[in-house]
């Protein structure tokens, strides 16, 4: 009598991971803070609103949705950036650690199946943080402001970051044998695409030639803060042709410190403003870079051979392809071509009339 081995409806390392991380005091300390601190934000920009309205501000319902909102916003995408990279960061190093990763590579799991057990274990945690945070980002509805197309964009894009950023710790994870290092490699890879750009476009207008130029957009392109605060951002209501403005800051002067992470242009035309927001180029550069880290990760996730072709390279570079063909015809959508600022503009000499002689 032959006995048939039935195969698992689910990854049994999601399973494995999704048991153990909700193991112990830890992961609920982590999601009450989190909540906590997301109450505690959203206190505090209610409060600095009402302050405002006290000076003599005008200050509408719908301003205090929409700040509400930039700034919860804002906070949830943080704490992703932050927590994303140390939950996936061990992922592989941790099995070479307690020497267990060549038990999981004895069983029938692809390296791929592996690695997508490892990734989706660890944010499914972080999607449960940003489900639990729903109820608090409820509050803004009271106030208004904030448009479903809003909302929606701001979740892809939530999404989208936690997925990049998971990837760059499952990365440096497969790169190194140590938990330790890979940690680092993680957050120093994080501050190379948040932090060094945005210092670099700060500083900008005072070394540029001539001075007072404004960062070109690409700068930030996969600065996750510049684009959660570009999707955020309602445009003023003004119609003023032919005159572009850099870096699209708040109109309301809500939360005034954020406006300085929002890199675009914003277009006042006959038709009204027009923003071409950064975070379009955001969305596609997440995408490319999470399937470029899982194909080198799902080789140095091997013990030997680790660069011999697989059948499963075709698969990736398909993918990797595809994306990279939809970036280029959708070039115009993305791209954001800075217009010329009109002081800069070289001054066309005036013809004079000069009397002819008699």
């Amino acid at each position: 009598m032959t006995t048939q081995i039935r195969r698992p409806l689910l990854n049994p390392i999601l399973v494995r991971e999704a048991r153990t991380r909700m193991r112990g005091a830890r992961p609920y300390l982590i999601l009450t803070l989190f909540l906590l601190l997301l109450i505690l934000t959203t206190f505090g920009i209610y409060q600095y609103m009402v302050l405002q309205a006290r000076t003599g501000m005008v200050v509408l319902s719908s301003h205090i949705g929409q700040a509400l909102f930039k700034g919860l916003a804002f906070t949830e995408m943080f704490f992703i950036v932050l927590v994303a990279p140390i939950l996936t960061s061990g992922a592989i190093s941790s099995e070479r650690e307690r020497l267990t990763y060549d038990m999981l590579l004895a069983t029938p799991l692809r390296p791929g199946q592996l690695l997508a057990g490892k990734l989706i274990g660890a944010l499914s945690y972080l999607l449960l943080l940003i489900v639990a945070s729903i109820p608090i980002f409820s509050t803004v509805l009271i106030f208004g402001g904030v448009e479903l197309r809003m909302l929606a964009l701001t979740v892809l894009l939530l999404g989208g970051a936690a997925l990049f950023f998971g990837t760059i710790g499952l990365f440096s994870s497969a790169l190194f044998g140590r938990t330790t290092p890979a940690t680092i490699l993680s957050y120093g890879i994080v501050l190379v695409i948040c932090g060094i750009p945005l210092l670099i476009a700060s500083v900008w207008p005072q070394f540029s030639n001539p001075q007072g130029q404004s960062p070109p957009p690409w700068l930030l392109y996969l600065n996750p803060f510049s684009a959660i605060v570009a999707v955020t951002t309602v445009a003023p209501n003004v119609s003023q042709p032919d005159l572009p403005l850099f870096s699209v800051n708040d109109p309301f002067m809500i939360v005034p410190f954020l406006s300085q992470f929002s890199i675009g242009i914003l277009r006042y035309t006959p038709e009204g403003s027009v923003v071409m927001p950064v975070y379009r180029a955001t969305l596609l550069g997440f995408g490319l870079g999470t399937f470029i880290l899982l194909w080198l990760s799902s080789h140095l996730a091997l013990p030997v051979r680790r660069w011999r072709p697989r059948w499963s390279d075709l698969g990736f570079i398909a993918v990797i392809g595809a994306m990279i063909l939809l970036m280029w015809v959708t070039i115009e959508w993305w791209w954001i071509i800075p217009p010329v600022d009109p002081w800069l503009m070289p001054v066309e000499p005036m013809p004079i009339d000069v009397p002819k002689a008699p």
